[in-house]
């Protein structure tokens, strides 16, 4: 006698989630399509039109003007030879589809996308490796109307995301890239100093000390001199023989080792940095409303020999936003805003909830990537972006989104009529569904209220009753076709 099929489920071990990314379940979907609609129709009213670009793009691409800034966030890899990447933001796509496809259309070119992009970043509240960005490039109109057109479109879908009293906060990036422009240091400091000012920007108390790798000792023998021995390649030779990797790098394993010792060799005198980090506490310290800090800035800016116009640019920018007579419009200025230093030109803002709230929205002006990417002439241009989900989180859209009328039906023994029924309440507005398990029509009420629905629809001899869950009570009518009313 032969043994029945053993039918026992295998014990088998679901795949996990990737780290840092979502499942975006059904009621979160509809509250993140309800604020892309109304997103949308914000910035369509203003004339912008929206674009598609790729997931994926040559990782060239988001390297040739953010290069380390945005390397360590960059889901990078290479597939058939080709260096490839999950694009971290849009505008660098959008600048190459324009360069691409759009450089001959009239000028300005007011441009929309939304679509998932992917960076590595440690997760935490708010904060995911995917998320959904949303945003308006403005190309092909420089000054401070077009600085101004960006941040107004960008406070109007704030408000349209239910966020009454959003909070601007304005910088630019033309005051540090003068100063750091005469100090005449190369790009491993300044990145540093920048580091240390946004750090500066949330703590002024926050104890910084120079590295030791950028400036030369007062006196005497440091760490670095112990290597003097050692030649290049008995550099490249010890880090082999340590189990570093060189194979898959953009540079050989000579161009790296070049490079550490060219970095060595670049340190300044202590005074020339403690002079910098001394000017980037100073410049954070001056933030806050306009009529408090304008005033200070000017003179900081004058005693550091430093060209005054971006603080003319703002002074412009925030008179055109103020013309509306907005009430509920708060302005911080903060010129200690040092990221993205290497993509932005000119203005840059970011917008919080509130004062005390998280950023929603970030943006500025980005005169030179077009060039940068291969246009055939510079092209001015700024924008902002947002994160949808963080913006759902912040704002006030409803849980279930658009208020939709959704009906389960029971079609008891005749699964045609349910069919038919179906399609007249869909026509009259409802979102229908028949139940296809044939079960009891008390088994497939009970489904139907824990599922959420707002009405139950049973079919008994070709009897139609539409029963709606209004506040635990059940309002019955009955019909021999679909009424969308009940009645």
């Amino acid at each position: 006698m032969s043994k029945s099929t053993d039918r026992r489920p295998f014990n088998v071990r679901p795949v996990d989630r990737v780290r840092g990314v979502y499942d975006r379940l059904p009621n979160d979907q509809r509250r993140i399509d309800t604020l892309r609609s109304e997103l949308s129709k914000v910035v369509q009213s203003h004339d912008y039109r929206f674009i598609e670009t790729p997931i994926i793009e040559h990782t060239e691409l988001f390297m040739r003007k953010s290069g380390g800034e945005r390397l360590a966030q960059i889901y990078a890899f290479n597939h058939r030879g080709r260096d490839l990447a999950l694009r971290p933001e849009h505008t660098a796509s959008i600048v190459r589809a324009y360069i691409d496809n759009m450089q001959s259309e009239p000028l300005p070119l007011r441009l929309a996308y939304c679509g998932p992009v992917f960076r590595y970043e440690k997760p935490q509240a708010g904060r995911s490796r995917q998320f959904t960005e949303f945003g308006c490039e403005l190309i092909g109109a420089g000054g401070t109307h077009a600085d101004a057109e960006i941040i107004r479109l960008a406070l109007q879908t704030m408000r349209s995301a239910g966020i009454s009293k959003p909070h601007i906060v304005l910088g630019h990036i033309g005051i540090v890239a003068g100063f750091l422009a005469g100090l005449h240091i190369d790009e491993r400091a300044q990145d540093w100093l920048i580091w240390t000012m946004e750090r500066l920007r949330d703590n002024h108390d926050a104890d910084v000390v120079i590295p030791e790798y950028l400036v030369r000792p007062p006196h005497g023998a440091d760490s670095f001199e112990r290597l003097d021995h050692l030649d290049q390649a008995g550099v490249i030779t010890l880090l082999q023989q340590s189990g570093v990797e060189f194979e898959g790098l953009s540079r050989t394993p000579e161009e790296i080792v070049s490079g550490l010792f060219e970095q060595r060799q670049r340190r300044y005198d202590h005074d020339v940095m403690a002079n910098a980090l001394a000017f980037v506490k100073e410049l954070t310290i001056h933030s806050g409303p306009p009529d408090r800090v304008l005033g200070s800035l000017r003179e900081l800016a004058a005693s550091s020999g430093i060209n005054a116009f971006p603080l003319d640019e703002i002074e412009n920018i925030i008179g055109l936003l103020q013309t509306e007579q907005d009430d509920e419009l708060t302005i911080t200025i903060d010129l200690g805003m040092g990221r993205g230093l290497r993509y932005y030109t000119g203005m840059l803002f970011e917008i919080y909830a509130t004062e005390a709230g998280p950023q929603i929205c970030g943006g500025g002006r980005y005169d030179d990537l077009a060039q940068v990417l291969g246009a055939r002439a510079p092209i001015e241009a700024c924008g902002f972006s947002l994160g949808l989900e963080r913006t759902v989180d912040a704002g006030a859209v409803s849980q279930d989104g658009e208020s939709l009328r959704r009906v389960f039906i029971w079609p008891g023994s005749d699964y045609a009529a349910g069919v038919q029924a179906a399609g007249e309440l869909r026509k009259q507005g409802w979102n229908a569904a028949v139940d296809p398990r044939q079960r009891s029509e008390s088994a497939a009420r009970r489904s139907a209220q824990r599922s959420g629905y707002d009405a139950f629809v049973r079919i008994v001899n070709g009897n139609v009753e539409l029963v709606h869950f209004e506040a635990g009570e059940e309002v019955i009518s009955s019909h021999q076709t679909p009424d969308k009313e009940g009645s």
